[in-house]
């Protein structure tokens, strides 16, 4: 009888354990499900992500998917082929003390790399090189051929060169010629008109100016200055040879030719101080551009539009910064009309700063964009 009641214990006491045991299986599970940050229920952007991401979505913000993803290198100016198959970007090497490669380093040492739409066959197209910038890609016409920025700081010169289907490396460098008296940044062409647009500085006396040059793609002819770095009393400010990062950058050409939108950032002081703000001017009518985003921002120097692209050529897609305590808190992807009307948000996952957006049409035709993704509070690790 003893040894009866024993043996149903025993029993007993099995089938309990295995009962916990089944319920933790079935907790376990249950929390991989829910729980997107474990390995196996990982579907989610927040958990597919690193430190650094690109994006690929519909222009509404809509679709999106992982292209590549990186825990330290940020990927900046992503840009699409001309048969839609790749993405061209700028990446970074140089770490910083937080053990992020990043534009926070500067440009130095990067290079542009390419990457299947699909995420597949990464790979460098220029190598970078120790003290100089290799970066700013942008594709011209209907061929694989792209411009680019490199050299060291002091030095800097464009070039283009010409890859296969598979981004491999047939022609070039060449340079493209630019006038010995300025110092050209962020090029941007447009074969359809043979025009190249960039911010340089020149020195017409007395310390550098900095201006929006649109020139000729193939021999750097017809030189025209479009812009003139100056405050909102319309005086031209003058600075030394870097002029640092004032004034006009990222200049772009419509798909029409007809007007170039850039942005300017006068010094932060005084009535005149403001941040970052998009301008457009027409080719036709140099120097009389207009600020499109004051209407919105005004002289709020935490507020800032920066980066524009042409959607169309009456529509610009753009990032947001806002900063808070100096560091930049939120980067938010807006759209607006040339003249600065309907300012819309894209609507996009939480979570993330977006900088730099790049509108393009894929194969159907259909309206997309691939965005340049930091996640907010991840560390770097090389």
């Amino acid at each position: 009888m003893e040894l009866r009641k024993t043996k149903l214990f025993l029993c007993a006491l099995l089938s309990l354990f295995f009962l916990i045991l089944f319920q933790n299986c079935t907790s376990k599970s249950s929390d991989t499900v829910s729980n997107p940050e474990t390995p196996q229920g990982c579907t989610t952007l927040a958990c597919s992500t690193s430190k650094f991401s690109l994006l690929v979505g519909d222009l509404d913000g809509s679709n999106l998917s992982l292209v590549r993803t990186s825990t330290y290198q940020e990927m900046t100016h992503p840009r699409v082929s001309n048969d839609k198959n790749w993405i061209a970007y700028t990446a970074y090497n140089d770490l910083d003390s937080d053990g992020c490669a990043s534009l926070h380093q500067g440009y130095l040492n990067t290079e542009i790399r390419a990457i299947q739409i699909s995420g597949g066959g990464d790979k460098r197209i220029i190598a970078p090189v120790a003290g100089q910038f290799n970066s700013n890609s942008y594709w011209i016409g209907t061929t694989n051929e792209f411009s680019y920025l490199s050299g060291p700081v002091t030095a800097l010169k464009f070039f283009r060169a010409t890859v296969d289907a598979s981004m491999n490396l047939i022609s070039g460098p060449t340079q493209i010629p630019v006038p010995g008296t300025i110092v050209p940044m962020d090029p941007a062409t447009h074969a359809a008109t043979n025009k190249i647009v960039y911010p340089g500085l020149y020195n017409p006396g007395g310390g550098y100016v900095k201006s929006i040059f649109l020139m000729n793609l193939s021999d750097g002819g017809n030189l025209v200055g479009l812009s003139i770095g100056r405050d909102h009393a319309g005086t031209p400010i003058i600075c030394n040879s870097t002029c640092s990062n004032i004034m006009e950058n990222d200049p772009k050409i419509s798909p029409d030719g007809t007007k170039v939108a850039f942005m300017r950032q006068v010094p932060n002081s005084g009535t005149n101080g403001f941040g970052w703000h998009i301008f457009v001017v027409p080719v036709a009518s140099p120097q009389s551009e207009v600020d499109i985003s004051y209407s919105h921002l005004g002289s709020d120097v935490l507020k800032n539009d920066v980066l524009p692209e042409w959607i169309d050529n009456r529509t610009l897609i753009f990032s947001t910064i806002e900063i808070s305590g100096g560091a930049e808190t939120m980067k938010n992807v807006y759209t607006m009309k040339s003249d600065g009307s309907q300012r819309t948000k894209i609507s996009l996952p939480t979570g993330f700063r977006y900088s730099d957006v790049f509108p393009f049409a894929d194969a159907s035709g259909k309206k997309r964009i691939i965005l340049s993704v930091e996640k907010i509070d991840a560390v770097c690790k090389p």
